[in-house]
């Protein structure tokens, strides 16, 4: 990881955004919602590709051709399943999303050069920057099918605890391994014993419980049929979620912990 600590950081937000978006697209049935709700998904995951690529080629105009090989795919894959896609998922559109899934994997492995620690906290940061992003589209999209069952979005919920259960053992992991010596009082390390707290608080307050906590109203609200409600709900916890993960990035692009 070479580039600037601006680019590291727009490049992982969008990418993971993008994949995570991707990613979960199947959950729920496009004859449920329609074709209308997986188009609105296709071009979220259009938008962070085309911002991804330009923050790519600006600030870093010498891209492999491995990188324009994946921009491509994953960009002309999309616009062909936005324009062909129907109400019923057609077998050649699942080969499509098969070879969009393949290509992000490839992707995320090539953009951080097989590091492990990149690749472990990119994956985590997509699955639950993926899954509040879809669960408050989905959301939204209950104005437009009102009588499509809670369902799909309870099952959004179940699973984003799963990956923010799992991602929060993992920060926990590298925070006592490797990040004590941080937040030691008079401690020069990272940005100063002070800022080092006040990057911790916010990265566990904000990212962490406060989304945990809103979500347990989002379930009750779901389960009241209250989905208006739920889903305004879902917009406080993707904001959460960005900034948790934005510091996330930060600190780890800066002082190599994946918290």
């Amino acid at each position: 990881m070479n580039n600037s600590t601006t680019q590291i950081i727009t490049h992982f937000f969008l990418l993971a955004l993008a994949f995570g978006t991707q990613l979960f697209s199947p959950i729920v049935s496009t004859k449920l919602t329609g074709v209308g709700f997986y188009k609105l998904g296709t071009s979220i995951v259009l938008s962070c590709l085309v911002f991804a690529i330009g923050v790519d080629f600006f600030m870093s105009p010498t891209l492999s051709g491995a990188d324009y090989l994946c921009y491509g795919i994953l960009i002309l894959s999309n616009v062909i399943t936005s324009v062909f896609h129907r109400d019923q998922k057609s077998s050649f559109m699942w080969m499509i999303y098969v070879l969009q899934i393949i290509t992000f994997f490839y992707f995320t492995y090539h953009t951080f050069l097989g590091d492990a620690p990149w690749i472990v906290l990119f994956l985590s940061s997509m699955t639950i920057l993926g899954m509040s992003n879809f669960s408050m589209i989905l959301g939204h999209y209950y104005l437009v099918v009102p009588k499509l069952s809670e369902r799909p979005l309870i099952i959004c919920l179940y699973l984003f605890w799963i990956f923010m259960v799992m991602k929060i053992v993992l920060s926990l992991r590298v925070l006592f391994t490797m990040g004590m010596p941080y937040f030691e009082e008079g401690t020069m390390l990272g940005d100063g014993y002070m800022f080092n707290w006040l990057f911790i608080s916010m990265r566990y307050l904000w990212g962490y419980l406060a989304p945990l906590v809103l979500s347990g109203f989002t379930y009750k609200l779901c389960r009241l049929r209250s989905i208006q409600s739920a889903t305004g709900v879902l917009y406080i916890i993707e904001f959460f979620v960005i900034v948790g993960e934005l510091i996330s990035v930060y600190l780890m692009s800066k002082h190599g912990l994946a918290l």
